[in-house]
């Protein structure tokens, strides 16, 4: 009955994937991606390049959590690429009907230069996660570890130097503030993949924080928590106790005691992030990855 189960649903996902290609127009096929181009104005050749590349990223996403891609229950997932939005590169994960299906669909906005949070969004379609802190704690740590760090939040610098200079502020935000939802992040959804951005500063904070913290998760406790928090989300909000043995804000009294403990290795980027943030903090990513590009 098993074997019948499975034939089923590898051939519900080869529909899903025909469907998936007639819909996109221009599409080219991965191991685990469908990659379509919409209104990025890609050659075929560069179409492929940048689903080759993602096909990549998958693979190290994957590795790196030790995942199943998914395929029998969702189907492969889709990747749009578009251009720019206001002269910024990003991503973005959400749900799309497709073929009276949902499917996972990851938007990518801008292919110049190296992919930026792709590798954070397609943890995202691997993981689906309804909490925005536990999706961004797991994608923005992937996105450091196997990604490009020259990405949003880290921006050149990394999630860590970033939350010292927020406490260095008195501009940090407690990890109980920021809900499970976009609005508590500085944002907005739309949905359909259509995010808005309305408190850029608050938005930079509360992502930099989600990174820095999943870093303590993944290096104090491994992966394997980390997996287990995911999985537990699934029937109880924010399972922080039942995970680690404490709650999230004796987890958070932690990381922060360990942050600053190692502080005085990172002073430099430190002091860096600072004054980005006195400058213009709408503007401080943006401003440190150009100091990190002029570094190479």
């Amino acid at each position: 009955m098993k074997r019948v189960a499975v034939v089923v649903a590898v051939a519900a996902a080869g529909l899903l994937s025909s469907a998936l290609v007639l819909a996109s127009g221009k599409a080219i096929e991965t191991a685990h991606l469908v990659v379509s181009d919409d209104g990025a104005g890609l050659s075929k050749a560069e179409l492929q390049a940048f689903a080759d590349e993602a096909e990549a990223t998958l693979g190290r996403v994957l590795a790196f959590w030790s995942a199943d891609p998914g395929l029998e229950r969702h189907g492969k997932i889709r990747v749009v690429v578009g251009p720019p939005r206001r002269d910024v590169y990003s991503c973005v994960f959400y749900w799309e009907k497709v073929g009276g299906q949902r499917v996972r669909t990851v938007g990518v906005f801008g292919t110049d230069g190296a992919p930026q949070m792709l590798a954070h969004k397609l943890t995202s379609a691997v993981f689906p996660q309804k909490d925005k802190l536990i999706r961004n704690i797991m994608g923005i740590l992937t996105e450091a570890q196997v990604g490009n760090p020259l990405t949003f939040p880290m921006c050149g610098l990394g999630s860590d130097e970033w939350v010292l200079a927020l406490q260095e502020a008195n501009a940090y935000i407690p990890l109980s503030e920021l809900g499970p939802d976009h609005e508590s992040w500085g944002m907005e959804d739309a949905g359909g993949g259509k995010l808005s951005i309305h408190d850029k500063p608050k938005q930079h904070k509360a992502y930099a924080e989600a990174g820095s913290f999943g870093k303590y998760l993944f290096e104090t406790y491994g992966v394997g928590k980390l997996k287990q928090l995911q999985r537990r989300s699934q029937e109880k909000d924010r399972p922080f106790p039942e995970v680690f043995g404490i709650g999230l804000p004796e987890l958070e009294a932690n990381w922060l005691t360990q942050l600053k403990a190692a502080g005085k290795t990172r002073e430099g980027n430190v002091a860096t992030a600072v004054k980005l943030l006195e400058k213009d903090p709408a503007d401080a990513c943006a401003a440190a990855q150009k100091l990190a590009t002029k570094r190479k």
